[in-house]
């Protein structure tokens, strides 16, 4: 039976290997048939820039990989519009298109799921 997964994003897409790893593990989660949702807040906002290029610092471009998540099932993504209205980001910034949640709306999707990790 399929779980719902919901993976938090909310690191810088460069300097540490966190979001791909974390990319990596929704990738592997889309291919085993789960039920994966994806919530972009902070820092993680970044991960969704279509103008990075990680080519740049020597790694791959984390936007160019997020990508490929429809191609895995992945379509359930939102983002924390508190987060995007601090940072001065919103649709047109995007590479993937999201569902803007406020911080009551997160609850509610972190609360309907079966696995919650970051």
């Amino acid at each position: 039976m399929a779980k719902r997964i919901l993976f938090l994003l909310n690191r810088t897409p460069y300097g540490a290997s966190h979001a791909l790893e974390a990319i990596e593990a929704i990738l592997v989660a889309g291919v085993l048939d789960q039920k994966v949702s994806v919530l972009f807040t902070g820092a993680g906002l970044y991960q969704l820039l279509s103008d990075q290029d990680g080519g740049a610092l020597g790694g791959r471009t984390v936007g160019k990989m997020l990508g490929a998540l429809p191609e895995y099932g992945v379509t359930d993504l939102f983002a924390c519009r508190p987060s995007a209205e601090r940072l001065g980001l919103g649709d047109a910034n995007l590479c993937l298109p999201v569902a803007w949640l406020d911080h009551a709306e997160q609850r509610r999707l972190i609360n309907r799921q079966d696995i919650v990790t970051s």
